[in-house]
């Protein structure tokens, strides 16, 4: 569970799902025509990412993102870690990476497309994150999309999701949300911790003692 950890921190997050279905039988034309949409989407967020080209990344999110950020964002600004007791691990750790990387300014005022251009240009996703990915088989049922993830040429178990908004396909990172929050919940029984503790480790781990501590409070201001 290193490798979901370290995407968790950085967001916003590509890696989608768990498992694929398929569907049988020979691909239609449109569902070809989608298989290369699909993959010229993905194409353009991972050479954005590593570009940390956040205009151009963020372009092709799936509106779920951005409202995930946005609440994370509130809840920076706002909550207390009593408040932040019912949400999920994953946004939980979300929302003290957005207190450490993002200027209060930028949560204070700016807009969701605002904070996603600028954990890309900041480069929070990176070369550990999707330089190694790639797509296998594509599945397209309707307006949602899933693709086998590879990486190093070997299959990964989860995929990639997608999902069509006024008929162009993004990346879906939903999915992701509860594969992360069972990983943290597995790797924390694992080390026979909380999920707690385990987030505190983290970062801990990532920005030191001290910090870590600060990212508990809600931004000032």
């Amino acid at each position: 569970m290193t490798w979901l950890i370290r995407f968790v921190l950085c967001v916003p997050l590509l890696l989608a799902g768990c498992g694929s279905s398929d569907t049988g039988g020979a691909p239609t034309s449109a569902a070809q025509d989608d298989t290369g949409a699909v993959h010229r989407a993905f194409e353009t967020y991972t050479k954005a990412a590593l570009a940390k080209d956040g205009a151009t990344a963020q372009g092709v999110l799936a509106d779920t993102v951005a409202t995930y950020y946005d609440d994370a964002r509130k809840l920076a600004l706002t909550a207390t870690d009593d408040q932040l007791t019912g949400i999920t691990s994953t946004q939980r750790l979300t929302v003290y990476v957005l207190r450490a990387e993002v200027e209060p300014a930028l949560l204070r005022d700016g807009s969701p497309a605002d904070l996603l251009r600028t954990s890309f240009d900041k480069g929070l996703v990176g070369e550990d994150g999707i330089s190694d990915l790639a797509l296998g088989k594509v599945n397209v049922t309707g307006d949602k999309a899933s693709a086998q993830a590879v990486i190093g040429g070997r299959e990964a178990p989860y995929t990639v999701d997608f999902v069509r908004e006024q008929g162009v396909w993004k990346v879906d990172i939903a999915p992701l949300m509860t594969l992360a929050d069972e990983g943290f919940t597995a790797a924390a029984e694992k080390q026979g911790t909380t999920v707690d503790a385990l987030i505190d480790t983290v970062l801990v781990s990532k920005y030191g003692p001290e910090k870590a501590a600060a990212l508990h409070r809600p931004v000032a201001g």
